[in-house]
């Protein structure tokens, strides 16, 4: 009974950890401003 609760405390706590330290940072590959095709439909000036 024991080893159960340390097991699930462990668990939870490298889920926080992981949650917390989470490398994915979404806005490095998804925004990266218009592309191509939108600046062959919207020219400067």
């Amino acid at each position: 009974m024991l080893m159960a609760f340390v097991g699930r405390l462990t668990q939870r706590w490298r889920d926080l950890i992981a949650e917390i330290m989470d490398p994915y940072r979404p806005e490095l590959h998804y925004m990266r401003g218009p592309g191509p095709r939108w600046r062959e439909r919207h020219p400067e000036g």
